[in-house]
């Protein structure tokens, strides 16, 4: 889904659900989501600030079979993302990004992981 409310502005998210078959074990559900704010034309023509907030996907409910004595992941892992697009030119973009995820597999007790990118994009 996503919503414009005007030009400059872009409000947007997802949800997924995963009914899950284990053979000879049983079902899992496993669910993700995100929340996603864009900010086009930031700074100049073309290029975009963006923020995604959301949950891994997340194990949240087992039939038939445990796993490491769980139904469910016990904590949630959020993925905190900012990005920058720079249109360099018509058919170049470079953007940079960070991501932070808390609590990796769902488990409070991991370190939480930092992650810099840069992802250049050319058009054909």
């Amino acid at each position: 889904m996503s919503f414009s409310p005007s030009d400059r502005l872009a409000i947007g998210g997802w949800a997924g659900f995963t009914n899950a078959r284990v053979l000879g074990l049983g079902d899992a559900d496993v669910w993700n989501y995100a929340v996603t704010l864009a900010l086009p034309d930031f700074g100049k023509d073309d290029n975009l600030l963006g923020l995604i907030i959301g949950q891994e996907p997340r194990l949240t409910g087992t039939s038939g079979f445990t796993i490491d004595d769980r139904r469910r992941d016990s904590d949630t892992s959020l993925h905190i993302e900012l990005l920058y697009r720079n249109q360099i030119s018509d058919y170049i973009s470079v953007t940079p990004g960070f991501v932070w995820i808390t609590a990796p597999n769902h488990d409070r007790s991991n370190p939480d992981i930092f992650l810099f990118s840069v992802r250049t994009t050319l058009e054909f």
